[in-house]
């Protein structure tokens, strides 16, 4: 009946007949808030660091550390919720990510050492790293496959997420950070406590601005699990359920039969959670009897693990890791330590201002937006996926090596604008092809696979860079630069074109 296609293909087939409607429209809101708060947060660290650094009096050598904390727990987090999502459903980590982030972000505000500071932005990292993993797979899976675009225009959230972060920098740090030397005085004398709170007050506005996201999670739309993870269940009922309802949200009278859907196994009994049951009951037209409760049954993370290294997928698996990792070390090593060097490089007589630093900053932040909605239409272009992602990543490699050969605040502020540009295109691309390109049942474990190894790149990157900045201040530019080029080798490498092709 089915013609030889795979239940994904099938699943495509029907989220087309049920089609792109409000409830997409508002998931894609809600799916954002996640990836506008893992950038928010990476972007925070980045901004206060310089502040951090200077209240508790740690060395260029050991404040990347900061940064790596938060890196790690993301590490963590993408690597737990991925495979979470495959084994146990996406809904979950949807709604605890962000709540766990909000909490220890309110909390890091408090902290009363460096080391305590530390701990709390690894809780948080834990939290908002299930975001990339989590939420863009389950944003896929609702959409019909003519709307799999969205996914890279979601991305545009990720780069509002650096905005929101400099601006609320810009606005707070200035006036509540210690005096700033002058070119005819020693450093000033700094009561912290009273004069160099702002850093605090950076961390508890994005907490509160987390857990507000997180409200507007629960409470604006009753999420289902997604038809394509119950389907990969054969929960045959509940996938029926999902389906007529999002139809019925849409303002579409769609009905679907079991004989649409693949054949359950007899040894695979359903049942219906109440969170999916209370979804059914919001248009109080359908009743459902209770079925038995049984955890969904799920295939182990080895055998998740030994399907993406089938000699099929092998090829993509390497170098999409490769991808991740490469590009987070490159763009970790650039963005971590900008504001420092733009406090430092590109000034030949007197150094900026902590307000110009942070005004320039949130040039470069917002020069990325435009990046997700340029990468969401060129990936439908002749150029595709992959023609995307090389040419951004190549292009930010040079843009970065300017940024590191010229000696002017001009030609730095611009070179560096080009770079967020270029790298949120370049990661809008990333995001968007990942989950594409795998299929249903390792699909959170592949990306939140992936995920975890950027962050890993994310957790190395800073330490390295304080490290190799005590030695040459550009160092860790030139080799930002090299990483730039191995990913857009890789990109050349991949053997698939997603591009109307896949899911």
């Amino acid at each position: 009946m089915h013609n030889g296609k795979s239940h994904e293909q099938i699943i495509d087939g029907l989220l087309t007949k049920v089609g792109y409607g409000r409830f997409q429209k508002k998931l894609l809101i809600l799916c954002g808030f996640g990836w506008l708060a893992d950038n928010m947060w990476l972007q925070a660290v980045a901004i206060i660091l310089p502040r951090v650094q200077e209240h508790f009096s740690i060395s260029d050598k050991w404040i990347g550390v900061l940064s790596s904390s938060l890196f790690t727990g993301m590490m963590g987090g993408a690597f737990f919720w991925g495979t979470y999502s495959d084994a146990r459903g996406r809904k979950t980590p949807y709604t605890m990510t962000l709540a766990i982030t909000s909490f220890f972000g309110i909390l890091s505000s408090a902290s009363f050492s460096f080391w305590s500071l530390c701990l709390m932005l690894f809780f948080v990292g834990f939290g908002v790293g299930g975001n990339m993993p989590t939420d863009g797979a389950l944003y896929l899976e609702f959409l019909p496959k003519e709307q799999h675009y969205l996914l890279t225009f979601m991305s545009v959230f990720f780069s509002f997420g650096a905005v929101t972060a400099s601006i609320i920098g810009y606005i707070i740090l200035p006036s509540t950070s210690c005096p700033e030397p002058t070119a005819d005085t020693m450093i000033p004398d700094c009561d912290l406590a009273n004069q160099n709170y702002g850093w605090r007050l950076v961390l508890l506005t994005i907490g509160v601005l987390t857990l507000l996201m997180s409200f507007v999670r629960t409470f604006w739309l009753k999420l289902p699990e997604t038809p394509k993870f119950l389907m990969s269940q054969y929960r045959t009922k509940e996938t029926i359920i999902v389906l007529e309802n999002i139809a019925r949200i849409n303002g579409e009278d769609v009905r679907i039969t079991a004989r649409d859907l693949p054949a359950r196994p007899v040894s695979q009994p359903q049942s219906i959670p109440e969170e999916e049951q209370a979804f059914l009951d919001e248009d109080g037209d359908d009743v459902i009897s209770a079925a038995e409760s049984l955890s969904p049954a799920s295939e182990s993370l080895s055998n998740n693990w030994r399907q993406l290294f089938v000699p099929k997928w092998r090829r993509t698996t390497l170098l999409v890791f490769g991808i991740w990792t490469l590009t987070s070390m490159a763009y970790t090593m650039f963005n971590v330590f900008l504001p420092k060097y733009l406090e430092t490089l590109g000034f030949e007589k007197t150094p900026s201002s902590r307000k110009s630093v942070y005004w320039d900053y949130m040039v470069y932040s917002i020069a990325g937006v435009p990046g997700s909605l340029v990468a969401s239409y060129m990936i439908e272009t002749r150029l595709g996926r992959k023609g995307t992602m090389a040419l951004s990543a190549f292009g930010s490699a040079f843009a970065l090596f300017i940024f590191s050969i010229i000696d002017s605040h001009l030609t730095m502020v611009l070179s560096s604008s080009t770079v967020s540009f270029l790298a949120t295109l370049l990661y809008a691309v990333i995001y968007g092809y990942t989950p594409e390109v795998f299929d249903t049942s390792v699909r959170g474990t592949a990306v939140g696979t992936a995920s975890g190894l950027g962050r890993i790149a994310g957790i190395l990157s800073p330490l390295a860079s304080g490290w190799l900045y005590t030695f040459w201040v550009t160092l860790p530019l030139h080799i930002s630069v090299v990483g730039f080029g191995l990913v857009g080798l890789c990109v050349v490498l991949l053997p698939f074109e997603t591009r109307a092709t896949r899911t």
